[in-house]
């Protein structure tokens, strides 16, 4: 395709790490988007609105990561289901072209995590039929859990681990996946009062929140959840793996249908990968763990559909896949 460039990047500090780029030039190269850019750019809350304001007309969209999911709200308007219900947005669209007037802002982490856990469960492949993923994506995006394939995740227990904006998206996420009840293990549970009334406003029991420094606290909500889903950067959840790797490994569940209800945990961090809590994890009986690269894939093609204007059964999964996979 031949025309005048377009421009996307994704924001963030840290962003050096990023794989956004090798997802979204792997896209453009599949649909013949000769004309299509996407880079990095390392950004704070404090310049977000002047860069924003700063961009030329030939800038389609950002992907924005932390600190900026809250920042750039007062900047453009929530579009869909859960940018609306958490005021967070991961994906920003231009629709005049380079400038905050005409913004609108997305949240497709929601369907990402959901994507990723049941991907995990093997109800989800990248490489499936474009229109059932596309239908899979939208379900998930749009809040519709009836239409999600089976109910792996059906009366589970879950575990979020952190309190910041991806937390927040977990919660929606396990909402949509039919879990039973999720409880929070957080650095700081002083600062979780957003996540208890989005648990209400979402119709889940109230959360326990469980502190990172209380070791047996921890080590029972670690030990006893049928999904895990990890939301801390790099690093930070290093003392949960020590914990983990100390901790009397529980007996396996049995499942309704009389089949192993091994556990899951979702590590949102991609670098390392695995990381020392899936390592650790995995000392439970029949556990399966996935890291964050999954979630950035799928919350990536709904990003690629939104910036490019394609819809979103043409988005090229299986190369994005691909492309990561050889990453």
């Amino acid at each position: 395709m031949n025309g005048p460039d377009h421009r996307c990047a994704v924001l963030g500090d840290p962003i050096s790490h990023s794989l956004s780029p090798l997802l979204h030039r792997s896209a453009y190269a599949a649909l013949g988007l000769d004309g299509w850019r996407y880079d990095r750019v390392r950004m704070d809350a404090d310049d977000l609105a002047d860069f924003i304001h700063g961009l030329d007309p030939s800038w389609a969209g950002l992907s924005l990561t932390m600190p900026l999911k809250s920042a750039v709200g007062p900047l453009g308007g929530f579009c869909d289901c859960w940018s609306k219900t958490l005021g967070v947005a991961n994906t920003a669209v231009f629709q005049q072209g380079g400038h905050a007037k005409g913004l609108s802002l997305y949240n497709t982490d929601v369907e990402g995590i959901v994507a990723a856990l049941l991907e995990v469960a093997d109800r989800c492949r990248a490489d499936e039929d474009p229109e059932d993923l596309a239908a899979l994506l939208e379900a998930a995006g749009q809040g519709r859990q009836g239409q999600l394939p089976g109910q792996p995740y059906g009366r589970a227990q879950a575990l979020v681990i952190g309190n910041g904006n991806t937390a927040e998206s977990a919660f929606c996420a396990l909402k949509v996946l039919g879990v039973e009840r999720v409880d929070l293990l957080a650095r700081n549970p002083e600062h979780c009062d957003h996540l208890l009334d989005l648990a209400s406003r979402l119709e889940l029991p109230k959360p326990t929140v469980i502190a990172m420094g209380q070791a047996e606290a921890a080590d029972k909500g670690l030990t006893r959840a049928d999904i895990v889903v990890s939301t801390l950067p790099s690093g930070a959840a290093d003392p949960l793996a020590d914990l983990l790797s100390t901790a009397e490994a529980p007996e396996a569940k049995e499942a309704d249908d009389g089949g192993r209800l091994g556990p899951v945990l979702l590590d949102v961090v991609y670098d390392p990968r695995p990381t020392p809590l899936m390592k650790a994890f995995c000392r439970r009986p029949g556990a399966r763990t996935i890291s964050g690269e999954r979630m950035l894939l799928y919350q990536a093609v709904r990003q690629v559909a939104l910036m490019t204007d394609r819809p979103l059964a043409t988005i090229p999964v299986s190369a994005m896949d691909q492309a990561l996979r050889e990453a």
